[in-house]
């Protein structure tokens, strides 16, 4: 666990790759121990980034289909698409309506994009942390797992991935104790 905090400190030489390659070694790593640790989170970061490249494949698609549209005046090929993606409803436009509810259409998805963007921007410029706020995140964690647990953790001796266990079970349990305690409120 102690060489798992290096890395995630930036201290790669435990590795032992290249530089570029163990950065992504690095990062990897991190994920994967992330996904141990918390999968709730997990699957809200792997939600949040399949939303994106949604919307990245949606701005590609209507800017394509309007270029279908103004260029080669394909309407019928361009509705044959919009039904098979269930816009029915567009499909059935008139051809120069049709048009504009694709410039339309785009014009939603590159702003929802920009509002992703920002928020993305926004959210890692809060989270770059430093290497003192990592270890004593980790720290924090440590004691509180000690102290849930009631038994002592040293971090040389065990591994991220029992840790990561470790912080699982904690969660859940805690989780599981707050809804409990909720539903005898509740009564």
């Amino acid at each position: 666990m102690a060489q798992f905090i290096d890395i995630a400190c930036g201290d790669y030489s435990s590795i032992g790759a290249k530089p570029e390659e163990a950065r992504a070694i690095a990062e990897n790593i991190i994920a994967q121990y992330n996904d141990m640790s918390d999968p709730a989170s997990a699957k809200t970061r792997l939600y949040e980034q399949e939303k994106f490249s949604r919307n990245r494949c949606k701005i590609v698609l209507f800017s394509t289909l309007l270029n279908l549209v103004n260029i080669y005046k394909a309407y019928d090929e361009v509705r044959d698409i919009l039904k098979s993606i269930r816009s029915s409803d567009v499909a059935e436009l008139e051809d120069e309506k049709l048009a504009a509810r694709l410039e339309q259409m785009l014009k939603q998805e590159k702003f929802q994009h920009d509002r992703m963007e920002y928020e993305r921007s926004k959210s890692d410029a809060d989270k770059e942390p430093t290497e003192d706020e990592i270890r004593s995140s980790f720290d924090r964690q440590t004691a509180r797992l000690m102290a849930h647990f009631k038994f002592a953790i040293t971090l040389e001796r065990i591994s991220a991935s029992v840790y990561a266990n470790l912080v699982n079970m904690a969660i859940r349990q805690q989780r599981a104790q707050t809804a409990s305690s909720k539903q005898v409120a509740g009564k």
